[in-house]
């Protein structure tokens, strides 16, 4: 359809009325974008003359440490909503950072595409992107738009209609007289290089402090506006999304840090009808091993940052895998290298180099096929090749838990509260009284915090993938921000905690108590709360996308905004409950 701004805007409303689920095909003026929605709201927006430039430039502007691991993102489409979601739940972006990420895109591609003077479009309907980070009211974001627009006038902006064909703060200005510009600084900027929309980002200033001074150089002749390229994109162009084949056999999951190995290793499994994840930097992608929760865990013996014993032990302190399968790979096989791998909770030993027989029996013995592919008689499997042999002692990397958990305690009863930013990966504090402690921005990932008394303790920022806190009593804790993915907290007391914009994703709150606690705009997707009470919990925007919130008691709570879908809700309570704008569950049985 073709039409003018109004009658795009009309169809961006239509699009939430009619609750639409799809992609939103945009065109003008040579430009193509896309606008992703999910049951009338929107998920992502991308596209322009300049997406790779939008995408570096938010980045900058809201998490600048983020990198992200580009290799696992080939051929997704769109690649930059799928590096926030690959960030997001391996625990290295907070929900806030991917949804101010996600916010600033949208703003900028509909500023973008509501100047053009006739736009075309055409929605196609879809499944959605298959995960939801944000989901974005029409009518919210376009009074944004018509803020951001209002600065750009206020600025100047449209006295330059003059200057260009198709004027756009996609525009990079170089200064053309740059002895008339009385501040250095600003000739430094203004170089051709940098459009105006990412200097307005580099100054950290308003849009009228920035572009202002720009509209009078160029009324003056001092800067002459240019076309620059966009940056070349960090992944190979696709329109395809990667979804899991076989996805009902068992999930294998391969921690090496060889690439050779981890292809050939993924591919001997997934030819025979194994689902397949690998892992390079296990410490660092634990996020992923916590939420996928594979049938089958294989490990080599040396990695750095830590090695199979270290992270074999660390795994079994958790109850996600207490009892998964755990093979390690070794070229040494002797007495006390058995020994120690019994001691830290290993199944099996598999000797390098593997032989791909061997492999697939062992893996089939715990965790056999559902329906078992057939290979064709005569056709042998493919060899795995050789690898250096292991060095016959490995070191450890990580700090030994039990005396950094004793050092701790130790401080703590000599008075100190203050360990905010400690690492105490995998320590054992069950039953601590740790009332009151600074945390924050502590690594506790996978520690064993069960039956702690932890009432007003300040633990933002601080990361507690896969950690143990049943029965642990955090009433009025702080964790606004915290990594809590995968974590454990069944029976926990939360009441009146504080846990806005941390990251729940597939924790455990059945039978916790949640009382008048904040959780809004939380990513909870996948938790589960079954039997939990959520009182007037504050829930405001908060994503339970697939959580399970059986038998929980919602009564008087704040779920205006909330995405509920594809929640199961059996008799969940909400008696009293705030469903204003709420994305519901296709059945609700109260």
């Amino acid at each position: 359809m073709v039409g003018v701004n109004q009658d795009f805007k009309q169809e961006l409303l239509a699009c939430q009325q009619r609750q639409a689920t799809g992609t939103l095909h945009v065109q003008a003026g040579g430009q193509r974008w896309w606008l992703y929605f999910f049951l009338g709201r929107l998920l992502y927006a991308t596209g322009g003359s300049h997406r790779v430039r939008r995408w570096y430039r938010s980045l900058k502007a809201h998490c600048p440490q983020f990198q992200p691991d580009w290799s696992a993102l080939e051929a997704t489409q769109p690649w930059e909503y799928w590096a926030l979601v690959q960030g997001t739940k391996q625990g290295r972006l907070t929900p806030a950072q991917a949804k101010a990420v996600i916010w600033n895109s949208v703003l900028e591609v509909l500023f973008t595409i509501l100047a053009q003077d006739q736009v075309t479009y055409r929605f196609q309907a879809g499944q959605g992107l298959g995960s939801q980070i944000a989901l974005l009211q029409v009518e919210r974001v376009l009074e944004e738009v018509a803020q951001l627009q209002h600065q750009w006038q206020a600025a100047g902006w449209g006295q330059l209609q003059h200057v260009a064909k198709h004027l756009s703060p996609d525009l990079a200005p170089i200064a053309c007289r740059p002895d008339s510009i009385p501040d250095q600084q600003w000739v430094a900027w203004l170089r051709g290089q940098q459009t105006l929309w990412d200097l307005v980002g580099l100054t950290r200033k308003s849009v009228l402090q920035t572009v202002g001074p720009i509209v009078r150089w160029v009324q003056q002749g001092w800067v002459e506006l240019q076309v620059i390229p966009d940056l070349p994109a960090p992944v190979q162009e696709s329109s395809s999304v990667r979804t899991p084949d076989n996805p009902d056999q068992p999930l294998i999951a391969c921690l090496d840090d060889s690439p050779v190995m981890l292809k050939v290793v993924e591919g001997t499994l997934a030819r025979a009808g194994y689902r397949v994840m690998t892992l390079a930097e296990p410490m660092t992608q634990m996020a992923a091993l916590l939420e996928a929760k594979p049938d089958v865990i294989l490990m080599d013996w040396v990695m750095p940052h830590v090695n199979g014993y270290e992270l074999c032990a660390l795994l079994r302190k958790t109850s996600t895998f207490r009892d998964t399968p755990i093979f390690l790979i070794t070229a040494h096989e002797g007495i006390v290298n058995r020994t120690r791998a019994r001691l830290a909770g290993v199944t099996e030993i598999l000797k390098k180099p593997l032989n791909p027989e061997e492999l697939l029996q062992l893996v089939g013995r715990y965790a056999p096929l559902h329906r078992p592919m057939t290979r064709e008689v005569g056709i042998p499997l493919e060899p795995i090749p050789a690898v250096p042999p292991d060095p016959e002692q490995v070191e450890d990397h990580l700090e030994d838990p039990d005396v950094q958990a004793r050092q701790l305690l130790e401080r703590y009863a000599a008075g100190e509260r203050d360990f905010s930013g400690m690492r105490l990966v995998g320590c054992n504090l069950q039953g601590a009284n740790l009332e009151g402690i600074n945390l924050c921005r502590a690594e506790l990932m996978l520690a064993n915090l069960s039956g702690c008394l932890l009432t007003g303790a300040k633990l933002t920022g601080a990361n507690l993938m896969g950690a143990e806190l049943v029965k642990t009593n955090l009433r009025e804790a702080n964790l606004s921000g915290a990594n809590l993915i995968g974590a454990n907290l069944s029976q926990a007391n939360l009441s009146n905690a504080q846990l806005v914009n941390s990251n729940l994703s597939s924790a455990n709150f059945s039978q916790s108590r949640l009382r008048g606690a904040n959780l809004s705009e939380a990513l909870a997707a996948g938790a589960n709360f079954t039997g939990a009470d959520l009182w007037q919990t504050n829930l405001y925007a908060t994503n339970l996308h697939g959580a399970v919130l059986h038998r929980a008691n919602l009564e008087r709570a704040n779920l205006t905004g909330a995405n509920l879908w594809q929640a199961q809700m059996e008799q969940t309570h909400l008696e009293g409950a705030n469903l204003t704008g709420a994305v519901l569950p296709q059945v609700v049985d109260t």
